[in-house]
């Protein structure tokens, strides 16, 4: 090791504490630093240590498997591989060549590619992290490991040039480009505001931090770091040493990993909580668009409750976007559209037993139908959600396709969730038709029972017939008994069995009840060819058609992506999803995927709670539009609860429900009650009007962003000649409904593409 060069060179080192198997040695159980824990809980006035003072250190094992290095004077440029670092360090080189003439790097095991690059650095503002380069910290506070200690990964820090007597002034372009600035520019609902450090001192001194979760005493803390861009330490430090819940020896490490993860806590999270506790905003808009309708203002010629435009539904806000598309990334065709199934189904899953809303109470539970032509690429789709579900550590609630009723409860009772992931969907569906029509499967109608029973009862008991519940009841027993004997020979090594336990006690006292907070979601993948037939009005309006959430991608013949290669998920976005699913507690010996106590209320701010209000009355007065004109309104009806959900699943990586948040899945919702009813509208067999039958079809077929040429209508609309869909796509011009566009194909034909206007 080289903490005597370092010590010869002026810079102060202290001891980590060593991990075993078990944990971190500090013997804290929850302590994530392996090996980089210090021993000295005031390491930030670590003395100049005497000879003596070091050979005691020596002696008594605390640089046995490292030591720390107090950035003081000192600039470390810390690239990290897991976390796209990387990339981002070849494209500071172009900007900064001369950083490649550091006097000292040090790779540091965590990864091919990460590295320190450490420097001299003056006494200045700098901030930690650039929003052009993820990946890497620019560490000129706090400390780093030094070389030659251990890794986590069991590699070792490796100094591969120079030594501490060489380390260089920082080139004074890299000292610019981190410089703090007196004014930040941070986002909050969309926009980009201009913001201080005594604006957002302010805004802490209205926070009661003892009245907060400890969740939400964490999420301030990340606030504070993306607002400031990593420099704002001292004030959340200063505002947390207030409370209870300090605990200093942790606070610097906490920071440094808000840098690490895909933070997606930012200022609209803290300038929510300052407004509870009397805050009275005064920070300046300087760009962004309005949204904003006046309260007096009339709806807009479509009679929406807020205006939609813009809203791109293939990218949600904030960090579920940043999941949305990794899994379009992991798609050999372009599956834009499926993604967002995928993203929103998995993201719901992993918030779900732990997040709800703060007005309706809704959970993140959703069915959801993914349609796409066969062959395109809807494996793809199956298999990234099975790596979200794996990042959480919740891949053992999730199971394929359901073949009965007690299957489903035999699930409910193997875990509290249950995620379905059915590939041909459809034709599970059409069984199920088949069943009705012509007897038979009657158990199949019983799957479909269970499913609803469940979806419904998230927040409640889900009710158990009597045979069902002695099965139950018999299961829970021999498990408390299996677990109450190890524990009592001494048989758990890990405590897990002994948590397990009390768990089964309450299930067992509440039996009669049901199952306790049964989740359950389903995301079914299908083809239009053996779905869309089946959404008939019956099956609409039954409840389980209504309450699901269609995903339809258009393009049946997508072109492949050139150069096609997977990105891995970063090791950001994977901390990120496991804190969410875990509260930051992550288990790896968990057993069984739940949560039981009291769920989290996401805070829903001002401005999303009226427009939620507006959605709510648009929602009535469609249904009663419907009620006199098709009979669909129970479709409508349903409509603010998928929206509610949605909006949670998006607004739960940040704690705050946002007015971007209500406004994505009010237009996503939109979209969906309009695609069911065109749906309904083509399969209702007791409508005598061909003319609507006709023009239901084409809208199913073409969208905005996606048009179909006459001929390829003809061969997928099978009941009607090509004259009639001729001239129903002449009528649909003139009423502006779609648009002929000319396009040229690669082979030089030119043809015309009808399009949703």
């Amino acid at each position: 090791m080289l903490y005597r060069d370092f010590l010869e060179s002026g810079y102060k080192i202290f001891g980590l504490y060593g991990a075993t198997k078990r944990g971190c040695n500090c013997g804290w159980e929850d302590c994530a630093a392996l090996f980089k824990h210090p021993v000295a809980a005031n390491w930030q006035h670590t003395p100049d240590w005497s000879e003596d003072q070091l050979e005691v250190m020596e002696l008594t094992g605390q640089l046995t498997t490292g030591y720390g290095v107090l950035v003081h004077g000192l600039l470390v440029v810390d690239v990290d591989s897991k976390n796209g670092g990387v990339p981002s360090y070849e494209k500071l080189l172009q900007k900064i060549p001369s950083l490649a003439g550091a006097g000292m790097i040090v790779n540091t095991g965590s990864g091919k590619g990460s590295k320190h690059l450490y420097f001299k650095a003056p006494t200045m503002a700098l901030r930690q992290t650039h929003e052009d380069y993820p990946g890497i910290d620019f560490k000129s506070s706090g400390y780093v490991v030094g070389p030659g200690s251990m890794h986590a990964s069991g590699n070792k820090y490796e100094c591969v040039l120079g030594g501490p007597d060489e380390i260089e002034s920082a080139p004074q372009e890299l000292l610019d480009l981190l410089e703090k600035p007196e004014i930040h520019r941070a986002e909050y609902n969309g926009e980009q505001v201009d913001i201080s450090d005594a604006d957002i001192g302010d805004m802490l001194k209205h926070i009661v931090n003892d009245d907060l979760d400890y969740e939400i005493f964490i999420r301030i803390g990340m606030a504070v770091h993306s607002a400031t861009s990593g420099s704002g330490f001292y004030l959340w430090d200063t505002w947390a040493s207030e409370s209870t819940k300090y605990n200093k020896r942790i606070m610097d490490m906490k920071w440094q990993s808000f840098g690490k993860s895909a933070n997606p806590v930012t200022l609209g999270t803290l300038i929510h909580h300052a407004e509870a506790g009397g805050w009275t905003e005064d920070v300046e808009f300087v760009s962004g668009i309005e949204w904003d309708v006046p309260e007096d203002a009339p709806q807009d010629e479509t009679g929406l409750p807020f205006a939609i435009d813009g809203v791109d539904l293939l990218r949600p806000p904030g960090f579920v976007g940043d999941v949305v598309a990794w899994i379009n990334s992991q798609c050999r065709y372009p599956r834009e559209d499926l993604a967002v199934a995928g993203g929103l189904f998995s993201m719901g899953n992993v918030c779900g037993l732990r997040y709800t809303d703060d007005i309706d109470d809704v959970t993140a539970n959703l069915f959801v139908f993914c349609v796409a032509g066969s062959g395109t690429g809807k494996e793809a789709i199956s298999q990234s959600v099975a790596e979200v579900h794996r990042a959480a550590g919740i891949h053992r609630a999730s199971h394929g396709p359901i073949k009965s009723e007690q299957e489903i409860v035999r699930n409910l009772i193997k875990n509290q969730a249950a995620f379905h992931d059915v590939d041909e969907f459809g034709y599970f569906l059409q069984r199920i038709n088949n069943a009705r029509k012509h007897g038979g499967a009657s158990y199949l109608d019983g799957v479909i029972a269970a499913l609803m029973s469940a979806y419904s009862k998230s927040n409640g008991y889900m009710l158990l017939t009597g045979d069902t519940k002695d099965d139950v009841r018999k299961a829970l027993s021999m498990e408390l008994k299996q677990c109450q004997k190890a524990v009592g020979e001494n048989d758990d090594p890990s405590g897990q069995l002994a948590a397990r336990i009390p768990n089964l006690e309450r299930a067992l006292g509440h039996i009669d009840n049901g199952l306790e907070k049964p989740f359950i979601s389903l995301m079914g993948l299908t083809t239009p060819e053996t779905f869309n037939g089946l959404i008939t009005r019956e099956q609409a309006t039954n409840g389980f058609i209504g309450r699901s959430l269609f995903i339809n991608q258009l393009d049946t013949n997508p072109r492949i992506k050139k150069k096609f290669k997977k990105p891995p998920m970063t090791f950001g976005m994977q901390q990120t999803i496991a804190g969410l699913y875990s509260g930051g507690n992550f288990d790896a010996n968990q057993t069984r995927v739940e949560y039981y106590s009291e769920r989290i209320k996401v805070s829903t701010d001002k401005e999303a709670r009226a427009m939620l209000e507006k959605v709510s009355d648009w929602i009535w007065n469609y249904a009663e539009t419907q009620k006199e004109t098709t009979g669909l309104e129970a479709i409508v009806r349903r409509g603010y609860e998928m929206m509610a959900k949605v909006s949670l699943i998006l607004a739960a990586p940040s704690g705050i429900r946002t007015a971007e948040h209500v406004r994505w899945a009010f237009a996503l919702i939109k979209k969906d009650l309009s695609e069911k009813m065109n749906t309904v509208n083509v399969n209702d067999e007791e409508k005598n009007d061909p003319a609507s039958v006709l023009k239901a079809s084409i809208i199913e077929r073409i969208g905005i962003d996606h048009g179909e040429t006459l001929s390829t209508l003809d061969n997928r609309i099978r009941r009607f000649k090509r004259k009639a869909i001729e001239k129903m796509l002449s009528v649909m011009t003139e009423e502006r409904l779609i648009k002929p566009v000319q396009e040229k194909a690669k082979n030089g034909k030119k043809s015309i593409k009808y399009y949703l206007n």
